[in-house]
């Protein structure tokens, strides 16, 4: 089956979108997420293992977790619904607060320039929206390194540099440890 790629501009996402609230996440800070290189041993040990072909069946299945948490492009919420273990909410901002007015303005700076590094995201910091039935309208994972977001696998959007900077300056005000650039 192949996947269906999308791409939208952060100004047609945001204005398009309807919600009441808002929950803001940190993920994938410190510990076994430091850098691009996992720190877990026992992820690593397995790897080694894998190659020569030397995992018994209990460790294959071991692997297979590790390697959803570890071994490709981490999202907020997987395909299952689940959030990553990592996370960290930092915060619930209803409809008329002006963190939203914030991140609207932000999200709605006009683009010039949709950066194109050529690096995978690791997404560190996430938005994820709400109705009022409490259910998920949609999530934005958002990658400050590589200045890149989608609202979940090959559902990308685009948006200008400056949105980065901007979005860097948010999250932090929100009390994210985003790192330096």
């Amino acid at each position: 089956m192949k996947i269906k790629t999308t791409y939208i501009s952060s100004i047609n996402y945001i204005n398009n979108l309807e919600f009441d609230y808002l929950e803001t996440y940190s993920l994938q800070r410190g510990g076994k997420y430091d850098g691009r290189i996992i720190q877990d041993p026992e992820y690593n040990e397995f790897q080694i293992l894998k190659k020569k072909k030397q995992l018994s069946e209990l460790e294959i299945l071991r692997f297979k977790q590790l390697n959803k948490l570890y071994g490709y492009t981490q999202y907020l919420i997987d395909s299952d619904g689940i959030f990553h273990p990592s996370a960290e909410k930092t915060g619930t901002y209803k409809i008329d607060n002006v963190i939203i007015e914030k991140l609207k303005s932000i999200l709605n700076t006009p683009i010039k320039e949709v950066p194109s590094w050529m690096c995978a995201p690791v997404y560190r910091d996430a938005i994820v929206f709400y109705n009022s039935d409490n259910k998920i309208v949609s999530t934005l994972n958002v990658c400050l390194s590589c200045e890149y977001m989608e609202t979940k696998m090959s559902n990308h959007i685009n948006a200008d540099a400056e949105t980065y900077n901007l979005m860097r300056e948010f999250f932090i005000e929100l009390g994210h440890k985003v790192e330096e650039k």
